[in-house]
């Protein structure tokens, strides 16, 4: 179709947009404008790429029906709150990124100076008096030491592995292998310390691989909005609208089966070669995040980790007190006039003093957070095994029935019923009352997934 035909068949549907609050079949376009369905149909493609949209089920004709959310918002279209977040994001990233860059050298290397420092002192306060009269500790030495240590410094670089793990509910997750030298893993260690352990990166394509990796292994072309579900544990909704946007993305079909359902067609995608790495399935009550952890290192990495920066701590604070210890009656007699010079007390005292401070710190705000995000992982675990009971019960579904099922313990009964009331909500499950008790019916999403 003409890129001119297919704007202004695109206008039309805008202005039309408004009197259906946003929900339409390509007839009742046909039938406003006069444009073959054909044509109609390549525009709303064109439209599904622009804007959130369902594509549904009429109940009255048992035909396909666009459902844009209305008033229009663009697809990837962000919130403030979302905007907000990724700008914070970003600058907490950067911040991240130029303080590991200088945490092997401030904790690091700074112990070794002022461990230097301090067996000079020892050495030069065990000599004679006239020894350390005639001998003082000239300045000049820190060039040097500096120097070396610089020049014997180098940056490590490491490309772990990544591996699965299942965690002690069965749920699998992906984290980076363990080191095989374990001398290399220190300063990695370090970071963990402050900022907590690293974890794979998040992969944006996964959902649309994982997608068309079971419509090719699994379902014979076929995608529904269930599966969807079924894959990622996202509401209804949601996956409704990734179904219309995959369907423009990858070529599908939309279509009504004889079940009503909306299904998407992608044979396309059955004859193409397979000699290429294809998503991984895992079922969404399969798979759950990394465990939060606020070091991840073991207790006596963490203690040697908290001994080195304390030490610099209480070296930094010495180097700030030393004009003031040199001026005392103590050591009058060996250092009238002598000033320390001040990139001295900046390099040695206040920088790492400020460092080191900012090292214990950060792990301590990180604390609540981190209490959050693991009460924020439990939910999504009961949610994952709750999910899993209903897919699998299916049908006369109970309370009792689910907590048999997954052998839910007798205290955590309460929170599993507001996480069953919410997924079932998701799934758009109704609870049926049959007596005393409540019997779930979810058979809306079971009879719509196509495997």
């Amino acid at each position: 179709m003409e890129k001119v035909k297919q704007e202004e068949i695109l206008n039309k549907i805008e202005k039309i947009l408004p009197k259906t609050k946003g929900r339409f079949s390509p007839e009742d376009i046909a039938a406003a404008t006069g444009y073959s369905l054909s044509d109609i149909n390549d525009s709303l493609k064109r439209l599904l790429e622009l804007y959130r949209a369902k594509v549904v089920v009429d109940t009255n004709t048992g035909k396909l029906v666009f459902d844009f959310l209305y008033p229009l918002e663009k697809v990837g279209k962000k919130t403030i709150k979302e905007v907000l977040f990724t700008i914070l994001q970003f600058l907490w990233k950067t911040f991240q990124i130029i303080y590991k860059a200088i945490i092997g050298i401030i904790l690091i290397v700074y112990t070794a100076i002022f461990v230097i420092i301090l067996l000079a002192i020892i050495v030069a306060s065990s000599s004679s008096d006239r020894d350390r009269r005639d001998s003082g500790i000239s300045l000049n030495i820190f060039g040097g030491i500096f120097r070396a240590i610089f020049e014997g410094l180098y940056i490590m670089s490491w490309s772990n592995a990544i591996q699965n793990v299942a965690d002690p509910s069965g749920l699998r997750y992906r984290k980076y292998a363990p080191e095989k030298n374990k001398g290399k893993n220190f300063v990695q260690s370090v970071f963990h310390f402050v900022f907590g352990p690293d974890n794979p990166p998040v992969d944006k394509y996964a959902d649309e691989k994982e997608a068309l990796a079971y419509v090719r292994k699994r379902s014979k072309g076929k995608l529904t909005a269930a599966d969807i579900v079924l894959l990622t544990g996202c509401s209804l909704d949601e996956a409704e609208e990734r179904l219309a946007r995959y369907a423009v993305k990858f070529g599908g079909e939309l279509e009504v089966d004889e079940n009503g359902v909306v299904v998407a067609d992608f044979s396309n995608m059955l004859h193409s070669e397979k000699s290429f790495d294809e998503g991984e399935i895992i079922y969404y009550y399969d798979e759950i995040e990394p465990p939060v952890e606020i070091t991840g290192n073991s207790t006596f990495r963490n203690f040697a980790i908290i001994a080195m920066n304390s030490f610099n701590m209480l070296m930094s604070y010495l180097i700030i007190s030393s004009q003031s210890i040199l001026n005392s009656s103590q050591y009058s007699d060996y250092a009238v006039g002598y000033q320390i010079p001040g990139w001295v007390i900046f390099g040695l005292g206040w920088f790492p003093l400020i460092f080191s401070i900012t090292f214990f710190l950060i792990p301590l705000i990180r604390i609540p957070f981190v209490h959050i995000q693991k009460n924020k992982r439990n939910d999504n675990i009961m949610r994952k095994k709750l999910f899993y009971a209903l897919y699998h019960l299916k049908t006369d579904i109970t309370m009792e029935k689910i907590s048999n099922f997954i052998n839910l313990p007798n205290e955590l009964l309460m929170k599993a019923n507001k996480v069953l009331h919410r997924l079932i909500v998701d799934l758009r499950g109704e609870i049926e009352l049959d007596g005393n008790q409540e019997r779930i019916n979810i058979d809306n999403f079971i009879k719509n997934i196509s495997s």
